[in-house]
């Protein structure tokens, strides 16, 4: 293992996710409505994914500190690829909000066994392979490569939406299962060493995560700036997001569900755009 490997290893790894989780990204609303909910439910279905993260982040940051960042990011493709496959599921049984509020958190559990997990293994592994750059370089160019996977996979979630908005999601799960086999071969924790907690060590293990994420986190001021900027930036973001998905169609007049993925793509552009420049 070389440092420029564990490079272009996470930037595989970095576009092919976000390629498959960004198919769904521009139909995502569209396919809540179609499957009988109405837009305020919609919301709450988004509502219950982002808590699930909140509830999730902690004790699955205790799984990649100890378990290792591989075996986390492993079962992250899995569950997110049931979760989405779920969701199809729940759409052809006409379930209501509850259901795909549970499916919901099931994707947001997905979504924490990512969180953090391969950056803390590129990081690990370029420290054990003597690697002497710039970080920062390394997690632009992921970005960019993300925003280049992000335009590819809203297009084309776009265009097979248009053929059946579950087609997406299918795509997604696909796309995953994929991703798993990828990371299996090439994803190694070089540079960290696993350690055995047993279940009544998780508590204290959390605690020590917690305190760590306050320590390094809400106490620097240049992290609390970041912290705070992040939650004004997102919260208008997500709303905007799964809001102007109907209503840009309405505006239109049309039912063409490839648009939703295009004006998508607009985002991943300036994404490109925003860390070309960083």
């Amino acid at each position: 293992m070389t440092s420029t490997r564990v490079i272009r290893s996470y930037l595989a790894i970095a576009g092919l996710y976000t390629l498959s989780a960004s198919v769904i990204w521009g139909v995502n609303t569209l396919f809540l409505l179609d499957a009988g909910l109405d837009i305020f439910e919609v919301f709450v279905a988004n509502a219950a994914f982002t808590a699930g993260m909140v509830l999730f982040e902690i004790p699955t940051g205790v799984l990649a500190d100890t378990a290792g960042r591989r075996a986390s990011f492993l079962l992250s493709t899995l569950v997110l690829a049931a979760g989405t496959l779920v969701y199809v599921a729940l759409a052809a049984a006409e379930a209501g909000v509850v259901a795909f509020s549970a499916a919901s958190v099931l994707l947001g559990l997905g979504f924490t066994f990512y969180s953090g997990a391969v950056e803390a293994w590129v990081v690990d592994a370029l420290a054990a392979t003597g690697y002497d750059g710039q970080l920062d370089r390394v997690f632009a160019r992921g970005a960019m490569v993300s925003g280049g996977a992000m335009l590819v996979g809203t297009v084309g979630g776009g265009l097979l939406g248009d053929i059946g908005l579950a087609w997406p999601f299918v795509a997604r799960a696909g796309l995953l299962v994929l991703l798993f086999g990828f990371a299996l071969r090439v994803m190694h924790d070089v540079g960290f060493e696993r350690r055995t907690v047993g279940w009544r060590a998780v508590p204290a293990e959390m605690t020590r995560i917690a305190r760590a994420s306050i320590t390094f986190g809400w106490r620097r001021e240049a992290v609390r700036l970041l912290i705070v900027m992040s939650i004004l930036q997102g919260a208008v973001l997500m709303w905007a997001w799964y809001a102007w998905q109907p209503y840009f169609l309405e505006l239109l007049g049309d039912d063409a569900v490839w648009v939703a993925g295009v004006v998508a793509a607009l985002v991943a552009v300036s994404t490109i755009a925003g860390n070309s420049i960083v």
